[in-house]
């Protein structure tokens, strides 16, 4: 159920960028007014993740995500009755306020029914369905568009949202390890009723090292749900069908990447490697090379190259996203863990805040069309890079481990 929850939350964001063309067509507005639009739903996501993540300390995850599909969908039906731009703006916002929470609600939520070496592969699913909603989105969405009108697209999401929750209602519950029973208490010092001031958390160096390379991974993914459908139609003369091709193939090569990375981290720490390796240098590395892989994208004529450069450059640096949750996961205690989590979740989602409207104000400014679309590529790929570079710098999941396991038993 946590994977299906992702991917009808990246359906939810998806479908912006897949209308962008007709939507900007029928509301007569340029690529700056589509850009604050595609912004908007990260106006509140930040608050709400953090907000939701302390309540997820102590309240039921169930009825948390519970509410915050029921207000999903509800802003997505909002647009199909009216879709104007202001009612867009608007419910967008809203829609940010009940999707921000998600992931490190159902990161914490799964982390309940795992020990710590068991994580990997159970937050890679999720991930893998993050992306897989915008694979299914891209082609089925663009059905929806083309052969009815872009706001049935909204429709569309909205009762995926419901069927959902209908679902949920039945199966959803709480995991063994969530600090509640003694025998999670015994399974390791994390797992345990223990707290240690989140100061120690929060400016740790892993923490600000793996909230670096979240921020360059959150860049990119929100340059493909919002600007890169644009992207390969105005810029590079791909039809609408060829375009949402593209784009579900930039989230199935995430897709790979992501079950190839979790089972490749398994293994290494099996052998006895390092999670400092098998997690946050994979991580970090991960993003450095994707912000290559976007910069040389531009450089290559449309075609079959291209795509697979695009692929590499928008799908290789998601990987992350698993693990960051899960090293993060590492040296947090499990009655803490919601929170940090929904901080982490709102510091990296700060570059949808960002990323839509500087983007969009790129193209404006350097047209035409086509070399506004290379310069933000150019700058977005840099970026992506340097957030890499960081992170091999500063995250090292053991040291942190080790420090605050040693807080704990001083606490105890």
């Amino acid at each position: 159920m946590l994977v299906l929850l992702a991917l009808v939350n990246w359906a939810d964001k998806a479908v912006l960028g897949l209308v962008a063309v007709p939507l900007m067509a029928d509301l007569g507005i340029g690529p700056g007014k589509y850009g604050m639009l595609a912004s908007a739903i990260y106006f509140l996501f930040s608050l709400s993740a953090v907000g939701a993540g302390f309540l997820a300390n102590s309240r039921s995850v169930k009825w948390l995500l519970l509410g915050m599909v029921a207000l999903w969908s509800v802003c997505q039906f909002s647009i199909w009755l009216a879709p104007t731009f202001g009612v867009i703006l608007i419910s967008r916002i809203l829609l940010g306020l009940g999707e921000g929470p998600s992931a490190g609600l159902s990161f914490h939520a799964a982390g309940k029914w795992f020990r710590d070496h068991e994580r990997n592969v159970p937050v890679a699913l999720q991930n893998v369905g993050s992306f897989g909603g915008i694979a299914v989105a891209a082609p089925g969405l663009t059905w929806v568009i083309s052969n009815h009108d872009w706001h049935w697209a909204f429709f569309t999401v909205g009762i995926a949202g419901l069927a959902w929750m209908a679902i949920w209602f039945f199966v959803g519950k709480e995991g063994p390890f969530s600090g509640a029973s003694k025998a999670a208490a015994t399974e390791s010092v994390f797992d345990s009723v223990a707290r240690v001031p989140y100061r120690h958390l929060l400016l740790s160096r892993t923490f600000i090292g793996a909230a670096a390379v979240g921020l360059a991974a959150y860049w990119a993914l929100a340059i493909v749900s919002a600007w890169l459908p644009a992207y390969l139609r105005q810029a590079q003369g791909y039809t609408a069908e060829h375009a949402s091709n593209i784009v579900m193939s930039v989230s199935l090569t995430a897709i790979l990447f992501l079950v190839t990375q979790a089972f490749a981290t398994q293994a290494m720490m099996k052998r006895g490697v390092s999670t400092r390796i098998a997690r946050g240098f994979m991580a970090s590395g991960s993003v450095a090379i994707a912000g290559v892989f976007i910069m040389l994208g531009e450089s290559i004529a449309p075609g079959p190259a291209q795509t697979v450069v695009l692929c590499i450059g928008f799908g290789l640096g998601l990987v992350t996203f698993t693990t960051s949750a899960v090293l993060i996961s590492e040296f947090v205690p499990v009655l803490q863990r919601g929170a940090v989590l929904g901080i982490y979740v709102a510091t990296i989602t700060l570059s949808g805040v960002i990323c839509p409207s500087v983007f969009g104000w790129i193209v404006e400014a350097a047209g035409p069309d086509a070399y506004g679309y290379k310069m933000a590529l150019l700058v977005s790929g840099a970026l992506v890079l340097s957030g890499g570079l960081t992170g091999l710098a500063l995250v090292n999941p053991p040291r942190e481990a080790a420090r605050i396991a040693l807080l704990l038993r001083n606490a105890a």
